[in-house]
C-alpha cells in the first residue's frame, strides 16, 4: 500500500494537511464575506497560496474562486492573457459552454478552445499581444465579471508585477476596472513587502486605501508541533519534541522548510525519529542542493560572496555596519553598503526585525557549514 506522505510540498489538498493559519484564514474569511478586498503580504514560501486555497475551501459554497499567479509576466499584454485565462478556465466549464456561446459573451476577443496533449482535457486559450488587444480583453473579462449573478473572489498573486510593467498606467487600468464590480472581491498578494505596502499605502497609488492590509508571519511553534507530532504519530512514527526543537531551529520557522525537511524525514525507514535520523535527513537535503547552491557563487562578486557567508555565519545580523562585525569578517564598509542592495534586488539575503539573514533557509545553513 502506497502511503501518501502528509507533509506537502505543493499545492492544497485539505484542511487535515494544512497546518494552523486559523487567524489568518477567519481575518480573510471575515473581509472578503463583509465586501472587502485583502492585500496579503509575506516573504516568499511562507504558505500565502496555501492560505488562499484553504480560505476558497471554505467560501466555495457561497463564491466562485478564482486564482492566477503574475509572478511570469513581465507587461500588460501578459498579465491580459494569464487573467483572462484564469478567469475563463475556473469559472466556465469547456464541455459545457462552446466557442459560439461565449462569443455572445466577450465582443472583442474569442478564445480559442484547445485540447492538453498530456491530459487529453480542453481549456480555454487567449493570445494578447499588442496594448489595444490587451485593454479590450480586460473590459471584456471586467463586463463578464460584472453580470455574473454568484458571488466570485479572485486571488491575484505576485501582483507586485504590475507595478514592474513598462505600461506605467497598469495600476490606474486595473483599479478603474476593480472599483465598478460590486460581487466580485480580490485578494492581492505578494511576497515583496515593500512594493505591495507603497501600492496600497501611498496616497498618489490607484489602489491606496482599497483594500485591508493583511501580514503573515511563521506559523505559531506550539501549532506546528502538534501538527508535525499528529501525523508522524497518525503512521506509527516517532519524533520527540528535542527533535522537534532542533527541526525549528535548522528551519527558522520557515513554512517551506518546516515541510521540505518534515517530508524527507518522513520517507526514512525508522520509526524512531532519533537525532542521527535528522541529521541524516538534512545531510541529505544539502548534498541534493550543493550543485545549485555552488552555482549562487559565480554570480556573485568575491565581496558579495563574503558578506553572505558572514551573514550565514551570524544567522542574522542587525547591524550590518557595526565594527565588531565588519573586523571579524575583514569586510570594508563601503562594500558592505554597494553588497547589500545587490543581494537584496537578488533576493539571497531579507531584512526582518531581528537584522538581515539568507533567504533560502537550507542555502544559509549550508554555506554556515560549508565555509
Amino acid at each position: 500500500m502506497i502511503v501518501r506522505n502528509p507533509f506537502l510540498l505543493k499545492g492544497y489538498l485539505d484542511s487535515d494537511h494544512f497546518c494552523d493559519r486559523e487567524k489568518e484564514t477567519a481575518a480573510l474569511i471575515g473581509a472578503i464575506t463583509n465586501g472587502r478586498s485583502v492585500t496579503l503580504i509575506s516573504l516568499r514560501r511562507m504558505g500565502k497560496t496555501g492560505l488562499i486555497h484553504h480560505a476558497f475551501s471554505r467560501l466555495k459554497q457561497e463564491y466562485d474562486c478564482v486564482y492566477v499567479d503574475i509572478l511570469p509576466t513581465s507587461n500588460l499584454a501578459e498579465f491580459a492573457t494569464a487573467f483572462g485565462k484564469a478567469v475563463l478556465n475556473q469559472l466556465e466549464n469547456p464541455y459545457e459552454k462552446s466557442i459560439k456561446q461565449l462569443m455572445g459573451i466577450f465582443r472583442k476577443f474569442t478564445p480559442n478552445l484547445v485540447i492538453d496533449p498530456m491530459t487529453g482535457q480542453p481549456s480555454f486559450e487567449i493570445n494578447v499581444k499588442t496594448d489595444r488587444e490587451s485593454e479590450s480583453t480586460l473590459e471584456d473579462i471586467f463586463n463578464y465579471l460584472k453580470k455574473r449573478k454568484k458571488k466570485v473572489v479572485i486571488a491575484i498573486d505576485e501582483f507586485q508585477q504590475v507595478a514592474e510593467y513598462p505600461e506605467k498606467r497598469t495600476e490606474a487600468l486595473l483599479r478603474s476596472h476593480v472599483q465598478m464590480l460590486n460581487h466580485v472581491e480580490f485578494i492581492f498578494s505578494g511576497s515583496q513587502k515593500h512594493l505591495l505596502t507603497q501600492m496600497f499605502t501611498q496616497a498618489s497609488r490607484p489602489f491606496y486605501q482599497s483594500t485591508e492590509l493583511l501580514f503573515m508571519d511563521r506559523i505559531d511553534k506550539v501549532a506546528y508541533s502538534t501538527f508535525v507530532q499528529r501525523h508522524f504519530t497518525k503512521h506509527q512514527k516517532r519524533i520527540k519534541p528535542n527533535e522537534l526543537e532542533t527541526i525549528f531551529e535548522w528551519t527558522r520557522l520557515h513554512t517551506f522548510y518546516v515541510q521540505l525537511f518534515c517530508h524527507k524525514l518522513f520517507m526514512q525507514p525508522e520509526k524512531e525519529m532519533a537525532p542521527e535520523v535528522l541529521l541524516r535527513t538534512i545531510h541529505d537535503i544539502l548534498a541534493e542542493n550543493e550543485t545549485y547552491y555552488y552555482g549562487y557563487k559565480n554570480l556573485l562578486t568575491e565581496q558579495q560572496w563574503n558578506l553572505l557567508k558572514a551573514i550565514a555565519h551570524e544567522k542574522s545580523i542587525s547591524k550590518i555596519n557595526q565594527k565588531n562585525f565588519l573586523n571579524k569578517y575583514d569586510l570594508s564598509a563601503s562594500s558592505v553598503q554597494r553588497s547589500i542592495k545587490a543581494l537584496e534586488e537578488r533576493e539571497l539575503i531579507v531584512q526582518e526585525p531581528e537584522g538581515y539573514r539568507v533567504y533560502d533557509v537550507f542555502f544559509g545553513l549550508w554555506m554556515s557549514i560549508r565555509f
